[in-house]
């Protein structure tokens, strides 16, 4: 089950180069600044995130040394969900996301990119697709779902406990609201820093820039083989994530 703490245990393997080609993707320059207008105010999360999702198990099971994204040919965005049966036949498992929920978030766009797996030397051990699936709402930030292939791969250690759980049609949702803290690669923790981290759901991770802080809401949950994830930042709370996930498994009936 992907949470906040897998996703934090990946990030700790991500080359250097890896978090280049996801910047890149999104359209930042080598300094940090936008090349373009993005959606996500903190493209940086977002884009590891995205190149996560997939990856993250391998990189806690003591076998792979690093995840990221990699060059795969049937990448692409799209906007319209009439792409899906395309997109489907690309990644290898079904997608049925809603075209909106009830909250007023509706489809935006759909994007699906290369993810691996890598050993010590950096050869791919395995190579698959994550699809993210943006949803906009006038006056909000974009809420996105992202989807990837389910790895049932054991963990190095014990994970944190998510701060709620809900069964919904049999699914269990995990819910949790973490705080990310995005520092230069020369930054030094301070003592504040390591007694958040100790007392749990804060992430340090190493961009470009100045040090931005943010939050942000995680449901995700494993239904027919495919790993769902809701990610937030509007700070909504936890029943509009898990309304939102029972939205989505509805859409799965």
């Amino acid at each position: 089950m992907i949470d906040s703490y897998t996703l934090l245990e990946a990030m700790n393997g991500i080359h250097d180069e890896q978090i280049s080609q996801a910047m890149a993707f999104l359209g930042y320059d080598e300094a940090g600044q936008p090349r373009r207008r993005l959606v996500w105010r903190t493209v940086l999360i977002a884009a590891i995130i995205t190149v996560l999702l997939g990856a993250a198990a391998y990189a806690i099971s003591g076998i792979i040394h690093s995840t990221g994204t990699y060059p795969m040919s049937n990448t692409g965005e799209y906007n319209s969900l009439g792409e899906l049966p395309r997109i489907e036949k690309t990644v290898g498992y079904d997608i049925t996301p809603p075209e909106s929920f009830t909250n007023g978030f509706a489809f935006e766009r759909i994007s699906v990119k290369g993810e691996a797996a890598f050993d010590e030397n950096n050869d791919v051990l395995m190579d698959f697709y994550g699809v993210s699936i943006e949803y906009a709402k006038s006056g909000a930030q974009n809420i996105v779902l992202f989807l990837s292939p389910a790895l049932d791969l054991p963990a190095a250690g014990e994970r944190p406990d998510p701060m709620r759980t809900r069964k919904i049609d049999g699914v269990e949702v995990r819910y949790s609201r973490d705080h990310y803290k995005i520092v230069p690669e020369n930054y030094e923790k301070t003592e504040a820093d390591l007694i958040a981290e100790a007392a749990g759901h804060f992430y340090i991770t190493y961009g470009p820039g100045t040090v931005e802080e943010h939050d942000y809401e995680f449901a995700s949950f494993v239904l027919n083989g495919v790993e769902y994830a809701l990610m937030d930042e509007n700070g909504d709370g936890e029943e509009t994530l898990f309304q939102m996930a029972s939205e989505v498994i509805a859409a799965q009936h």
